[in-house]
């Protein structure tokens, strides 16, 4: 799940949001690994994810499903707000994650 995030912040990094809406082949890479971060987010044990409540585990899984079966109709403004505010917050959450389980 780091991995994906990192990969996200990575692809967006320093881009307006026009400037990363109008590259489509960006969109889709960001759109793949939000796919996976969720479909990962399916896979987390429930005794690991009740150890760590901070992180909106239901909404990251639930956030593969839309990708999945609405990617037409996702809004340009959710793609952007989830890549800019919603995967630097879940990258800090995942980083405290892996330091609070070493």
């Amino acid at each position: 799940m780091q991995l994906c995030c990192s990969k996200v912040l990575r692809y967006s990094q320093g881009l307006t949001r026009q400037q990363f809406l109008a590259d489509e082949m960006l969109v889709d890479a960001v759109l793949r690994n939000l796919e996976v971060l969720g479909e990962a987010a399916k896979q987390i044990p429930p005794a690991f994810r009740e150890r760590h409540p901070q992180v909106p585990w239901r909404r990251i899984a639930g956030l593969r499903d839309v990708l999945a079966h609405a990617y037409f109709g996702l809004e340009e403004e959710t793609i952007w707000q989830i890549v800019s505010e919603s995967i630097p917050a879940l990258a800090d959450q995942l980083d405290e994650v892996a330091e609070a389980e070493r």
